[in-house]
């Protein structure tokens, strides 16, 4: 068994329960989740390989907006939920059955002259982000 963490991102929320049935779908239990506006200590550790000129663009969906933050358990956590979730950054170009895909805009925005993407929920990409993820949600 392994854990790894969501973030359904603000505004997903209106697909939250479609996208906790996708996840569960794949086998992987949901533990736990809270909604809770994310502080910018814990955007700046999640986000932690963003260039410093993409930051205020991608931070600004979250400004002073709730997200679902969700903990999940199972074989592969970390692999199953990469893959449900979406592996690239534009849902144009995840998996047709993924929640990006299936949620996510089909076209990005400019924001502060910055390419952004809808894409909806943010997962970890690896066991060490699932593990750095997870010590930030105990913290929320």
């Amino acid at each position: 068994m392994s854990e790894s963490s969501y973030i359904i991102k603000p505004h997903a929320l209106a697909f939250r329960a479609e996208i906790r049935t996708m996840i569960e779908s794949t086998g992987l239990i949901i533990t736990q989740s809270k909604r809770v506006v994310l502080p910018t200590w814990a955007l700046k550790r999640i986000y932690y390989d963003l260039a410093e000129r993409y930051r205020n663009a991608v931070f600004r969906q979250y400004e002073n907006a709730y997200i679902e933050a969700g903990l999940v358990i199972g074989k592969d956590a970390v692999e199953k939920l990469l893959c449900i979730a979406g592996r690239e950054l534009d849902p144009v170009d995840c998996a047709p059955e993924s929640i990006r895909f299936k949620f996510g805009s089909r076209e990005p925005s400019m924001v502060d002259g910055v390419r952004c993407y809808a894409n909806i929920i943010h997962r970890p990409r690896n066991e060490s982000e699932a593990a750095e993820s997870v010590r930030i949600f105990h913290i929320l």
